[in-house]
């Protein structure tokens, strides 16, 4: 297995996760946010990222990281294996807050900015969580059904599932 995508909703745990794998294997882990924000919070223009994408997507092996509605369609197709770290709202909510009050801003923090405020930070985290659940995750969950069976597919809602993952991807070598 050299290409692996991981998505979920944002405090899901999927850097974290991308990492321990990459770490595991010796894959690079490219995290889609910390490629799509400049320093000051200067997004990518789209056709720099569409094109940034397709180039890291060509590359021989690579685990990406990434919420579903940030990522070119392409990702999925060329993945051994798409994980979906389908964490509840409450948890997502409690990781970023934890992480926020620790003075961490998170794998997005583009090098030369500062994360924002944290009742800012907060009310557009909660926005998102709203949207992520009403919008993105049904169309998620719709791009994966199709794919089970021919390609391979898991679900984590926990972190004991993630750890229970991990051990099994050492046990059988990266292979699922």
């Amino acid at each position: 297995m050299k290409r692996i995508a991981v998505t979920g909703p944002a405090g899901a745990g999927k850097s974290r996760l991308a990492r321990e794998i990459g770490a595991a294997y010796g894959i690079d882990v490219l995290h889609l946010d910390a490629l799509f924000w400049r320093p000051g919070w200067v997004e990518t223009p789209a056709a720099d990222w569409e094109a940034l994408q397709r180039r890291e997507l060509a590359r021989d092996s690579w685990i990406v990281d990434a919420q579903f509605d940030d990522m070119i369609p392409d990702w999925f197709d060329a993945a051994d294996l798409v994980v979906l770290v389908d964490a509840s709202p409450l948890r997502c909510l409690w990781r970023v807050s934890r992480r926020r009050l620790d003075g961490r801003g998170g794998p997005d923090v583009p090098p030369g900015s500062e994360p924002a405020p944290v009742h800012r930070a907060l009310a557009n985290f909660t926005r998102g969580q709203w949207h992520y659940r009403r919008t993105v995750r049904p169309k998620l969950l719709a791009e994966l059904a199709p794919r089970r069976g021919r390609q391979g597919i898991v679900v984590l809602r926990a972190g004991e599932e993630a750890r229970r993952f991990l051990a099994h991807l050492r046990r059988r070598g990266g292979s699922f």
